[in-house]
């Protein structure tokens, strides 16, 4: 038993460097599986903090995957902010040019905002008010960065018991360059219709602005109201039926500036509908968390406000001062020049493997300075790690059976262990000092950080 535990410790020591690896994290069990691999949550046992470590896996099979994963590396590097999930580590892959998965150690949230609307009827309009705040906050951050992040719904919204939210997954997101229009288009947008904004139905518009993400914070902020879905469309038709039943056909002036023939024909032969008021649909909200909600859900995207005016809203009053909620500097073209010409598979590899140095300093030292050695990948835990994984794939984890993860793409930020007593009574209580803790800590961030 000694001799066994001395070889175990030895074989991790080995793996131990001044830049980090795989040896510092002990794997718990699994909290999520899908089509792109597994996510463990593991301890870090330099910090002693939870992470969840996620394996993508064949992550060159596709060239279009291979950049949403090199993309969303990127901007969750770029976007350092309280509520935007944090990638805390890459691992080093055992070779630079044949690896074909990564490990992405990620700080450990508790579930994501679809479970705890799910789970938790009984949440106040502190909560209510708070959550709204922290998704602004971070939309604030990520718009001023010039990046849209074009798939914002409840399970891209990770959760933990104190009420922290945090926006996750940017696989989807894009970068609007200094040197292109204020208004872009990207005729990929695939993102969930429910939370889609109406410009994006029918591509009413050959452009648009961050005002799409705008609509989708409305929505999720109906959701939490609700306890629902607002706009659970069937297809982009119904869509816009769900849409103008609540708030009522579109002006004859918005009409006109639809360039879709198709979509401004759709509109303009539908019968006139009045708009409900949404103290009616909405009939226990806070009266100022409805008009700031109805500024969100204008249809006409140049009557949304900004998230940084919306911050401004009088329902946020004497939560925190708006100016020192911090902004971010426009991220550059050069970071992602690879959106703007066809990449092959081999430079792909060589940006994720770039950028995944980012985690390595002295290696990305060497790399920039051209003296990397022939021997540069000093022995890696990847090997050891794939065993691990294996091991709990196979026995649906250690603790229970395997939460399914539901999101089918490769994108990064994954499901994680559900807890239905989120909000507990106690919690509650707690809910305004907890609350009060967090934007005093944070608000010490200087803008541009």
């Amino acid at each position: 038993m000694q001799q066994d535990q001395r070889k175990k410790s030895s074989t991790e020591m080995e793996f131990f460097s001044d830049y980090g690896d795989a040896s510092r994290y002990k794997i718990q069990e699994v909290v999520g599986k899908g089509s792109y691999g597994v996510v463990c949550s593991a301890i870090d046992t330099l910090t002693g903090e939870k992470v969840a470590i996620k394996k993508i896996h064949d992550i060159f099979e596709h060239i279009s995957d291979a950049a949403r994963i090199l993309r969303e590396i990127k901007l969750l590097r770029l976007l350092r902010h309280p509520d935007i999930v944090e990638i805390k580590h890459v691992m080093l892959p055992p070779s630079r040019r044949e690896f074909k998965d990564i490990y992405v150690v990620f700080e450990l949230m508790e579930s994501d905002l679809h479970q705890v609307i799910k789970a938790n009827d009984d949440l106040t309009k502190e909560h209510y008010q708070f959550f709204l705040y922290q998704l602004l906050r971070a939309l604030k951050y990520i718009h001023t960065a010039n990046v849209y992040h074009r798939d914002l719904k409840p399970k891209n919204i990770l959760a933990n018991a104190n009420c922290k939210l945090k926006i996750c997954d940017f696989g989807l997101a894009r970068v609007a360059f200094t040197d292109t229009p204020t208004t872009v288009f990207w005729t990929d947008y695939v993102a969930t219709r429910w939370y889609r904004a109406p410009e994006l139905c029918g591509s009413f518009y050959s452009k648009y602005t961050p005002a799409i993400d705008i609509w989708s914070i409305g929505c999720i902020f109906a959701e939490v109201l609700l306890g629902k879905p607002l706009f659970p469309g069937k297809n982009v038709v119904h869509q816009l039926d769900l849409m103008t039943d609540l708030l009522g056909t579109p002006s004859l002036d918005t009409i006109s500036r639809v360039r879709n023939d198709k979509a401004r024909r759709y509109l303009t032969s539908m019968r006139k509908k009045q708009p409900v008021p949404f103290a009616q649909k909405f009939p226990n909200a806070d009266p100022l968390g409805l008009r700031l909600l109805e500024r969100l859900l204008a249809f006409d995207p140049k009557d949304r406000p900004t998230a940084q005016e919306a911050l401004a809203d009088p329902y946020f009053k004497g939560l925190a001062k708006v100016e020192r909620e911090p902004s971010c500097h426009p991220i550059t073209k050069m970071e992602f020049e690879f959106e703007r010409r066809r990449v092959t598979k081999e430079e792909i590899r060589e940006l994720i493997f770039r950028e995944i140095l980012e985690y390595h300093p002295q290696l990305l030292k060497d790399y920039i300075n051209g003296t990397e050695r022939a021997n540069f990948l000093y022995p890696s835990a990847v090997d050891q790690f794939k065993k691990q994984f294996s091991h709990l794939e196979e026995n649906g984890g250690k603790s229970g059976p395997v939460m399914p993860l539901e999101r089918k793409h490769v994108s990064l930020p994954r499901s994680t262990i559900v807890h239905s007593n989120m909000a507990t009574q106690k919690e509650q209580s707690n809910i305004a000092s907890s609350k009060n803790r967090q934007l005093a800590e944070e608000q010490r961030i200087p803008p541009g950080m």
